[in-house]
């Protein structure tokens, strides 16, 4: 599988830059402030299902594990729904959900200072 990266206007370019949003906001911009945002004793993960997949405290080892076993099973229904224009709503969606995590993460940190 080649991963090529569009460098005129396009689809492929637009696909790219979701990606790459994506991976910033949920791979890694949820992943060190939720992170940052446990070191203080006065914060917990509030999500129930992330309590349970990965424990409480969460560490970093399994929190990026499931980030990168998560985005590479929303690569693989991208990749499956290749021809298709909706296959953008697969980074879009992530890259929404990272940026809220994000928003949501800080405005809790600051809220707690």
């Amino acid at each position: 599988m080649t991963v090529v990266v569009g460098v005129a206007l396009g689809w492929s370019s637009l696909a790219t830059g979701l990606w790459l949003l994506a991976v910033a906001a949920y791979g890694v911009g949820d992943l060190v402030t939720t992170m940052v945002g446990l070191r203080s004793p006065d914060l917990e993960e509030g999500q129930a299902g992330a309590q349970l997949i990965l424990g409480e405290p969460p560490s970093w080892w399994r929190f990026s594990c499931f980030k990168l076993v998560f985005l590479a099973v929303c690569y693989a229904g991208y990749v499956a729904l290749e021809g298709t224009r909706a296959r953008l709503l697969v980074p879009a969606g992530i890259a929404l959900v990272g940026l809220y995590a994000v928003f949501n993460n800080v405005r809790v940190m600051v809220a707690v200072r």
